[in-house]
């Protein structure tokens, strides 16, 4: 708490975000106006908020946010009058320079508009913008979501990436974007040695499975 104190009294109204442990804190005071159920919170409501939702947000839909979202998958797990629910969305996304990156998020509610044909365990894909609002229920969260639907095709079932797969996707990010050799390097083929590569791989494997344990 004490450093987001200082880092709020730092950037405190400007047009800035800023990347914690957990997520992303927006400081520009009119991006409040695009939080979906926001109402009446005030500015310094709105950042304290994001603090206290940091690790709770879906974080391949932020990831989709800022950068671009490519292709959604889920199967419909519950259907109500509005709204329906994907059990688990797969997350296919792009970010800026090219580099491809995949994720899932489980239990998506979504407005049941161009849906309505379809009933509870169809496997579908779809595009959709991603969006920031304010979810209820244990206080008040920011969470990232998913509205207006298009190219919506029936598909068969799916593969969703494992969470080994996951943790080695995260990795070779890290590992691209604090290489010593990324400024002369196009992102397609590894300059550096590849068993180099495999160790330092297999390494923060390991240690990233045991922090999870």
């Amino acid at each position: 708490m004490e450093d987001f104190n200082v880092l709020k009294k730092t950037n405190y109204g400007k047009n800035i975000c800023t990347q914690m442990e957990g997520g992303v804190i927006f400081f520009n005071p009119d991006s409040l106006k695009e939080i979906v159920g926001a109402g009446s919170m005030t500015y310094d409501e709105y950042l304290d908020v994001q603090f206290q939702s940091m690790g709770k947000m879906r974080s391949y839909f932020e990831m989709c946010y800022f950068n671009f979202a490519m292709e959604f998958k889920g199967q419909i797990e519950r259907v109500t009058r509005n709204n329906i629910c994907f059990k688990r969305v797969f997350v296919s996304g792009m970010y800026g320079d090219g580099e491809m990156f995949d994720g899932k998020e489980d239990h998506v509610w979504v407005n049941k508009s161009g849906f309505a044909s379809y009933h509870v365990g169809d496997c579908v894909t779809f595009c959709a913008d991603v969006y920031r609002y304010v979810k209820t229920g244990k206080g008040k969260q920011i969470d990232y979501s998913l509205r207006n639907p298009k190219g919506i095709k029936k598909i068969a079932s799916y593969e969703l990436p494992s969470d080994d797969d996951l943790i080695k996707q995260g990795i070779n990010q890290i590992i691209c974007e604090t290489c010593f050799l990324c400024e002369q390097c196009n992102r397609v083929f590894c300059m550096r040695d590849s068993k180099e590569i495999q160790i330092l791989q297999e390494r923060m494997f390991e240690a990233a499975k045991r922090k999870n344990a």
